[in-house]
């Protein structure tokens, strides 16, 4: 009981407040990312006042000087006045990954953890393709603005959604992965069976979300999570590689990934053939889109040149992108509300010394988690993270959805998970001994 009430309080309340980000437009408008922020920070608050010790992580003592630093630097400039929705989702974020870095930490079954977020998910993916399929012009009651033939969930971004999709994707993969290793035969009645008994949330998530991702005929997201897909099959069948069952010594992890990514091959084209022309007809248009990225890069490059350091501020992105619209750009620029590359959006508000702040705390994350590889508990997790983490920095060069605190928070919980994961004791049972 007392680990169901944990389950629930605090990491239920945390699932549900990001899943009302993700389903109220991602949290982006001002009113929303106030709400969301004030209601992460507060639960934080609460979990921390109400534990019985208060240790923040080294990458969260980090940031919080770092955000407290740029505060004060803002402040004293007077740039806070566009940045102040920024600094309550960043402090958001903070409150996001103490919240599961705490949880996993101290939560004995991990796989619950990962079992609920899955489910949220899930929801979510089976909400998006409903509500895509049934009026796909419409919204909330409200008319799409863009992207009408396209899916893009609540975001209204479809790469955005893209996005969001792909790491539902690459979560339920851990689970299907999980799964696998207790297949004890390579008939096709005992892999759907092993999968359907331990994987059977993960691969109803899975194909949710391969549809939904196929939907948003997001070129890169498409790219990007199918090379990250193979990248975490590969990966867990090479660590893998020795597993053999008792009832099979013929039987190796490799036979399985092989024949699972030949099932993910047939169910790629079967998906890609049920969504019709919505994605093939967009890679048609790629030389076009490449080169508006490059008008809009160049330009954005250019503005940060003329204030490397610093930057302009948090917020300041639609200021600047106005500030150096020409009539040569104007048809590209003008519709823009973000860099589309997290590297120019990063050093256009906060310039080098931002992006070094951001990527410091950001690398230590990661480290953690890779050097809790080591100890070999929950490696699948460990690794999905890590892939995701790949996945969300190689879409972020093409598009914007970290700027979106509905997507960029999910992210930071599995870093926040990863991190818990990575830093739980490892404990063995004493051996016994036998009386002679």
């Amino acid at each position: 009981m007392a680990g169901q009430i944990r389950l629930i309080y605090p990491f239920g309340l945390l699932l549900l407040l990001l899943a009302g980000a993700s389903l109220f437009f991602g949290a982006d408008t001002p009113m929303t990312s106030f709400l969301f922020s004030g209601a992460l920070l507060l639960l934080a608050g609460v979990k921390l006042v109400s534990g019985k010790s208060v240790v923040l992580p080294g990458p969260i003592a980090l940031a919080l000087i770092l955000l407290a630093t740029s505060f004060i630097f803002d402040a004293i400039t007077g740039r806070t006045v566009f940045a102040m929705k920024h600094y309550a989702i960043m402090g958001a974020a903070i409150a996001v990954y103490v919240l599961a870095e705490t949880q996993s930490r101290h939560t004995k079954d991990v796989r619950q953890l990962w079992q609920a977020m899955l489910f949220i998910l899930l929801l979510i993916s089976i909400w998006a393709f409903a509500d895509f399929t049934l009026n796909p012009d419409m919204i909330h009651g409200q008319p799409r603005p863009y992207h009408e033939d396209r899916l893009s969930s609540a975001f209204l971004s479809a790469n955005t959604a893209a996005t969001f999709f792909g790491i539902t994707l690459l979560i339920a993969t851990a689970s299907i992965l999980r799964a696998l290793r207790k297949v004890v035969s390579l008939s096709p009645i005992a892999l759907i069976e092993s999968l359907f008994r331990h994987g059977m949330l993960g691969v109803v998530t899975f194909l949710f979300a391969a549809v939904c991702l196929l939907l948003t005929a997001s070129r890169a997201g498409l790219t990007f999570s199918l090379v990250c897909l193979v990248l975490l099959f590969v990966w867990e069948t090479v660590m893998r590689r020795k597993s053999a069952v008792e009832h099979d010594p013929g039987f190796s992890l490799i036979r399985v990934a092989v024949i699972s990514l030949a099932g993910l091959g047939v169910a790629g084209i079967f998906f890609w053939n049920l969504s019709g022309d919505v994605a093939g007809a967009r890679y048609a248009e790629l030389d076009e889109d490449a080169n508006m990225r490059l008008v809009m890069f160049s330009a954005y490059w250019e503005a940060f040149l003329a204030r490397p350091l610093t930057g302009y501020g948090f917020g300041s992105f639609s200021i600047v992108n106005d500030m150096i619209m020409t009539s040569e750009n104007a048809h590209i620029l003008a519709t823009q509300g973000a860099a589309h590359n997290v590297i120019l959006q990063w050093l256009l508000q906060v310039g080098l010394i931002g992006l070094l702040a951001i990527t410091s705390v950001t690398g230590w994350m990661v480290l953690i988690i890779w050097q809790g590889l080591k100890k070999k508990r929950h490696a699948t997790y460990l690794r999905t993270i890590l892939i995701v983490t790949l996945f969300v920095l190689l879409h972020g060069q093409v598009d914007y959805a970290l700027e979106i605190p509905g997507v960029m928070w999910w992210w930071i919980l599995l870093l926040g998970l990863g991190a818990g994961i990575a830093s739980r004791e490892t404990t063995r049972k004493p051996r016994r001994h036998k009386n002679s």
